[in-house]
């Protein structure tokens, strides 16, 4: 069973304008994808035809072998051990890479085709965890600074003690 993602692709297009230049360089490209416990799936792509394959492709430019811990953290952290690629690992490469440099505006794609409430949603969530991280930030902030005044007090003590045997 094949899934068209031309119309997939050219809404993520009309939102990031400018970020498949890069992907468009590399059609016709067919790679497979295996994740531990999904059965393999490939993705074709062409400048006339992109699709979602529920099928391994024979012949593929490369695969990508991932654990779902991988999978997880590559969407967290935008990063894929290159050990998970076989194959072209160069095109693969240049594909995540520019997979990875997408900016688009999920907010907007939520609100489009779901509405405003899961929006709003989305918004909460997005500024919740924004908020989180400026404040674990602040607190590795805070630990340093209280390292180097453990730091400057331990060398004054050091200094006071030598000042007072002399």
């Amino acid at each position: 069973m094949q899934v068209a993602l031309n119309k997939f692709l050219k809404e993520l297009k009309s939102l990031s304008p400018g970020a498949f230049s890069q992907i468009e360089n590399l059609y016709p490209l067919e790679f497979n994808i295996e994740v531990s416990s999904v059965s393999k799936f490939s993705i074709a792509l062409n400048h006339d035809k992109q699709t979602f394959n529920f099928f391994e492709h024979p012949n593929p430019s490369f695969s990508l072998k991932l654990s779902i811990y991988t999978v997880l953290n590559g969407l967290n952290n935008k990063q894929i051990p290159t050990k998970s690629i076989s194959g072209d690992v160069e095109n693969a490469l240049i594909l995540l890479g520019a997979i990875a440099n997408i900016d688009i505006d999920v907010e907007l794609l939520v609100y489009k085709y779901f509405g405003d409430i899961p929006a709003l949603i989305l918004r909460k969530i997005i500024l919740t965890q924004s908020l989180e991280k400026n404040s674990m930030a602040q607190e590795d902030e805070a630990n340093k600074i209280l390292e180097s005044f453990r730091d400057i007090s331990i060398r004054l003590d050091r200094l006071e003690h030598v000042l007072i045997n002399q």
